[in-house]
């Protein structure tokens, strides 16, 4: 990949953009680009480069995101990659093998081992979809069990007008009031266009909300190449690139300085089934053009898949394809990496056995992002000079000293000689041994009473009692 390939990609997205426009199924939206001088037919908004560059410009480089407790945050945009779990499966993958729909108790369960993992920079607002809990009043249901359970940064799962309603006063109680909610952002939303060149009435619109109250959108197509997009993954770029800056654009029409997240999620459908193919090679050449075009246009980025599996199983398959996304999406920049732990079955189920795997891939991704120290103690000049050629290291202050911050230390992986075992137990004794051992980490965070109960009174006025877990 040259500049210039970077380059042409633009140019393409705007002329696409300029003939072919952006179609928002809000009429809101429409109004809004008419004022801001944007050609209109009907539902679609066309941008000129000049007007789309002049938006672009406005979003800031990096942002500040603040959990409910002030204290916990990250600058999104600086620091390497924020992670952040899986989120929307509608399944539980029992760790006997069993496939369920999915509950609050899995929901809770989740969603405790998360804050509990240092590898977790945010959690996630839909961890799983819960079925024993009424459709209408799902968000409510999950978001006092998660405003409980962690003072994390939040990313969240909107929806239409009451959805996200709900979910912004919620989170405004727990964050100390609507003034303190709009200092900047303690939610993120992912808005999803329809590809191709589409956004849908709903995602519309909680763009435009979120944006009106200073909280954080990711605009992140998921298009597939040879279904929603074109066969070529170039083609596929051009598209997703054009429908990612238009979002982008609405949010800086309705708030100049909105906080953004450029999103590039494209993958290549199944040419024998036509399903997303979520651990293919393209999902991961998505994640390299896209942190190229995102350092393009000076915006923080998602890339790629984080640890998305097209496997059913936590095994061979899901380790190769989740490394493979979350190791590229590392590499090429992404801010934040969303699904990056859990996740099975192309977005169908979470599974405790396949988060704590990719909580160890998520380390070891770290470790080689963190790089590697050169100074006067790393280079260990004079102790080579003390311990060579004849002595060893083990045992020296220096290694003592040095060993726990330069090494990454695994709790999953094998090391050392091989004994004489059912070797394919031990492996699964040793994930499960090391699912009790996150899960039992779980410190709840210090939640006033007092945020509780306002909570609870809010929901009451919406009928919706949630439970105690």
């Amino acid at each position: 990949m040259t500049n210039q390939d970077v380059l042409k990609i633009h140019q393409t997205t705007m002329r696409i953009l300029e003939k072919k426009g952006m179609v928002f199924h809000l009429p809101a939206a429409v109004e809004l680009a008419q004022k801001h001088g944007l050609r209109t037919d009907g539902q679609t908004v066309y941008f000129t480069e000049k007007q789309l560059m002049e938006l672009i410009g406005q979003a800031p480089s990096s942002f500040s995101f603040r959990g409910t407790n002030p204290d916990r945050g990250v600058v999104v945009g600086r620091d390497g990659t924020h992670h952040i779990p899986g989120g929307g499966p509608q399944f539980f993958l029992e760790e006997g093998g069993l496939l369920r729909d999915a509950e609050m108790k899995d929901y809770v369960r989740l969603s405790r081992l998360f804050h509990a993992a240092d590898e977790i920079a945010v959690m996630a607002g839909m961890v799983v979809q819960p079925s024993n809990v009424p459709v209408d009043d799902t968000l409510g249901h999950v978001m006092f069990q998660l405003l409980r359970t962690t003072d994390k940064p939040l990313q969240v799962m909107a929806g239409d007008e009451r959805v996200t309603r709900i979910l912004t006063d919620m989170v405004a109680i727990a964050s100390g009031g609507p003034a303190e909610l709009e200092k900047g952002p303690r939610m993120m939303v992912v808005a999803n266009p329809l590809s191709p060149l589409k956004m849908d009435h709903v995602a519309t619109y909680f763009l435009m909300e979120f944006a009106r109250r200073n909280q954080a959108v990711i605009v992140a197509p998921c298009a597939m190449a040879g279904s929603t997009a074109p066969m070529t993954m170039a083609g596929a770029f051009v598209q997703t690139n054009a429908e990612t800056l238009a979002g982008i654009a609405l949010a800086q029409m309705v708030r100049p300085g909105a906080p953004v997240v450029y999103g590039f999620l494209t993958t290549a459908a199944d040419m024998k089934n036509g399903s997303i193919a979520c651990g293919a090679p393209e999902q991961a050449l998505s994640a390299i053009w896209g942190g190229k075009l995102a350092r393009f246009y000076d915006l923080p980025c998602r890339l790629g898949g984080g640890g998305l599996t097209d496997a059913y199983v936590a095994g061979i398959q899901s380790g190769y394809e989740a490394m493979m996304n979350l190791l590229t999406a590392s590499q090429s920049g992404s801010s934040i990496s969303f699904q990056s732990a859990g996740v099975l079955g192309s977005y169908n189920a979470m599974n405790m056995e396949k988060a704590v795997s990719d909580l160890e891939i998520i380390g070891m991704v770290k470790r080689l992002e963190r790089g590697v120290t050169v100074d006067e103690n790393t280079l260990a000049e004079t102790i080579i000079e003390q311990v060579a050629p004849d002595g060893q290291y083990l045992t020296h202050p220096h290694t003592v000293k040095n060993c726990r911050k330069e090494l990454f230390l695994p709790h999953l992986s094998y090391r050392g000689p091989m004994v004489r075992d059912d070797q394919w137990q031990a492996e699964r004794r040793r994930v499960l041994d090391e699912v009790r051992r996150r899960e039992e980490a779980y410190q709840a965070p210090d939640i006033p009473p007092s945020v509780v109960k306002e909570l609870r009174d809010y929901l009451a006025k919406e009928n919706i009692t949630p439970s105690d877990y």
